[in-house]
């Protein structure tokens, strides 16, 4: 995971240099060169620190450590993690070439700048210049370690991984050149307290150079325990809603189960996961410094791996837990989607068993209705002849020998004309609506083809 094939120096060196080529505009920001340096005189051994915020500035810092100092440390930050460094490209290409630092350390500034979120163009790796491994007098280590820290910005998610880009270039036993690119405040303290401490006394270069670089990992380990400490109270809401919450809907003051939980649980497991590759990267660095400086601190060393494993078998656990919790989550989400399938078809066979109550119970209305209809359109011409009697067209005369009749009344042929005229009009009417719907809906036709 932390050790690929590595290519030849000059193929390397292409593509690292094409590669911060492609990201170079979202890392630095224009016309800002605030550099920070923390250093110690030639001879009088003089601990100082100098901050700059001009190129020019800068260039005469560099011009005179080169002059003055054994030990320089340039500190470069960010405003947030997420941000882009606080030096332009001038500038730092003024501190590499000024100390000629090698393209390898571009990897290292490649993995900072402006990003979408923490695993944006991720590198938290190390390398060792050829030269160290083969006696030289000049050697190179960079390595960017990774870090959980508290940012409180979020309560869904207080943490949040942070990054320390390092890099020391040693002159045989006498000179050593440091870059840091954003420390951590722990780090920055810790390195400025090395470093005073150092200008008065005279110690060996090569062991001072591994405790410095052991610090800066020790620095970071501080807040692993809270952050398993918080994790495991994640992990124990979600255990709690699978393991006390009832199968089915029956129970009340139950837990409410949600596929929001399952995503929850995923988003918790996908940041142990990302956790536990930052840990396994910590323990490949600390290998790295160990390869470096080969007899010494061993024991330091092997203690800094027993407490990263430690961290790691904690974060292992937590996600094993995590799956055993997935696993009834989405079980309990299965049976209650089940029962409330089941509740939904038998309700809607109930409902079609009242609806074919009704519709039985229409039919017979219907039959009903129909015989009704039936008996009225019997009694229709009986009735049409009653009522033509008891009215005033037909008059009830007795003749002259005493016998009595009907006969219709003299303008009796007007209510015959009136009838059949209202009854073709009536006709003549209802044809008239039926056409012109009939028209309509024939436009309507072809205008929808």
């Amino acid at each position: 995971m932390f050790h690929s094939p590595t290519p030849p120096p000059e193929k390397r060196m292409n593509v690292d240099q094409r590669r911060f080529n492609t990201h170079s505009h979202q890392l630095f920001t224009p016309d800002v060169d605030n550099v920070e340096c923390l250093r110690i005189f030639t001879g009088s051994r003089e601990f100082n620190q100098r901050c700059v915020y001009e190129k020019e500035a800068l260039q005469d810092l560099i011009d005179e450590n080169l002059k003055k100092s054994d030990e320089v440390c340039y500190i470069v930050r960010q405003l947030n993690t997420l941000s882009r460094l606080l030096i332009s490209q001038d500038g730092l290409q003024f501190i590499m070439d000024g100390h000629n630092i090698s393209s390898r350390f571009l990897r290292v500034v490649t993995a900072f700048g402006a990003r979408r979120h923490d695993e944006t163009r991720a590198w938290d790796s190390y390398q060792i210049s050829p030269s160290a491994s083969a006696g030289g007098s000049l050697s190179e280590l960079s390595y960017v370690v990774r870090y959980v820290e508290r940012h409180d910005r979020s309560p869904q998610n207080p943490w949040s991984v942070r990054q320390i880009g390092v890099y020391q270039q040693m002159i045989g036993d006498e000179k050593s050149i440091w870059v840091l690119l954003q420390p951590s405040d722990n780090v920055y303290h810790g390195l400025r307290d090395v470093l005073e401490n150092r200008a008065t006394s005279s110690t060996d270069l090569q062991r001072n150079s591994c405790l410095l670089h052991l610090d800066v990992l020790e620095s970071v380990t501080s807040s692993w325990g809270d952050y398993i400490e918080y994790s495991w109270a994640e992990a124990d809401k979600l255990d709690d809603k699978a393991c006390l919450s009832e199968m089915s809907f029956d129970k009340k003051n139950d837990y409410i189960v949600t596929f929001t939980d399952c995503q929850r649980l995923q988003r918790l497991r996908r940041r142990l996961i990302r956790a536990l590759s930052v840990l396994e990267s910590n323990s490949a660095l600390a290998d790295g410094i160990a390869a470096r400086f080969p007899g010494v601190c061993t024991v330091r060393i092997e203690n800094y791996k027993a407490e990263i494993d430690r961290h790691r078998r904690n974060l292992l656990l937590v996600i094993e837990h995590l799956r055993g919790t997935s696993k009834l989550l989405f079980k309990i989400l299965s049976t209650r989607n089940d029962k409330i399938v089941l509740d939904g078809t038998q309700a809607m066979q109930e409902s079609l068993g009242l609806m074919g109550k009704i519709a039985e119970q229409g039919r017979a209305d219907s039959t009903t209705l129909k015989l009704l209809s039936m008996i009225a359109t019997i009694y229709l011409p009986a009735s049409l002849v009653a009522t033509i009697f008891s009215s005033n067209l037909i008059e009830l005369k007795t003749s002259d020998s005493g016998s009595t009749s009907f006969q219709p009344v003299s303008q009796f042929w007007i209510y015959v004309v009136l009838a059949v005229a209202l009854t073709i009009l009536t006709f003549l009417g209802a044809a008239l609506v039926l056409r012109r719907k009939l028209l309509q809906d024939i436009r309507k036709y072809w205008s929808a083809v």
